[in-house]
């Protein structure tokens, strides 16, 4: 990875600091458990607790980097306003770094990261995409990124491929990528690019209740909303312990999944809140 390049493109980002809403149980002493055993009390209760939004924890917020040899964009030919962002010559390694005062840097495996981050058309993570035109100048967008498929190649002439579905936002409502939002000049990228860095938002937050469905038309898996996640949205919180995205609260995601369930009897207790990325399963 290109350490000096990086360090060149992520000069002019502002620090952010983010505030995420942290929950208690209402059921006295659950919010108190160890986060190994949060699941093992809750299924031994018989009625789901309450969850009361308390006062804000300060976690510390993550932007996530990947920079490519080049890339092009393209319409997706199976939905109508989504694109293909394609890189090609990624490198194998995804860049995290937070915000000041903790100062954590460090990698993930593009593999793990994709997988950990979760890239649901749902609730897809906003990122923006700096590239370098064919006549030199630089171009920015900015996006909705869901679908990610990554072919890595093997051998001394391979290049690793990635491919993001992406639709281009209206309007950035975040903290973690307004530095580069007035630089992007239009809604469109060059068919062809060269020097990406793909500068990627935090988790997105915990929105809806969802169940792993079949398409029998078109013989695949997909996920169907059915509703808002009761008391929701929950602000999820990436662990670069454990290289995922979770709920930034100390319950489990499995908790938040029985307030889907017993909100909506469609869910026939199959509910998820966490989707993670499309297709597949967290």
């Amino acid at each position: 990875m290109d350490y000096n390049r990086f360090d060149r493109l992520t000069r002019s980002l502002g620090t952010r600091r983010s505030r995420r809403q942290a929950l208690v149980v209402g059921a006295a002493g659950v919010a108190a458990i160890p986060l190994g055993h949060v699941s093992h009390e809750l299924a031994a209760q018989d009625a789901t607790p309450a969850a009361t939004p308390v006062a804000e924890q300060t976690n510390p917020a993550f932007l996530f980097v990947q920079l490519a040899e080049s890339g092009s964009w393209a319409p997706n030919p199976d939905e109508d306003g989504s694109y293909l962002l394609t890189l090609s010559g990624l490198g194998s390694q995804t860049l995290y770094f937070s915000d000041r005062p903790d100062r954590i840097v460090g990698t993930v495996s593009t593999d793990q990261f994709l997988a950990g981050l979760g890239f649901s058309p749902f609730e897809p993570p906003n990122a923006a995409v700096v590239v370098q035109t064919p006549d030199g100048e630089r171009d920015v967008l900015v996006v909705e990124l869901s679908s990610p498929v990554y072919t890595q190649s093997f051998g001394e002439n391979g290049l690793d491929v990635l491919t993001y579905q992406a639709k281009v936002l209206d309007a950035y409502l975040g903290e973690g990528l307004k530095e580069w939002v007035p630089q992007a000049d239009d809604d469109q990228l060059p068919q062809e690019f060269s020097n990406v860095s793909l500068f990627i938002d935090d988790c997105a937050d915990m929105e809806g209740c969802y169940i792993l469905a079949n398409d029998s038309y078109k013989g695949n898996w997909y996920y169907k909303y059915i509703g808002p996640v009761p008391g929701g949205p929950y602000g999820r919180c990436y662990n670069y312990k454990t290289l995922r995205c979770a709920p930034c609260s100390n319950l489990l995601d499995r908790y938040y999944d029985r307030l889907c369930n017993e909100e909506f009897p469609a869910c026939n207790g199959e509910c998820l809140t966490n989707t993670c990325v499309w297709g597949g399963t967290c």
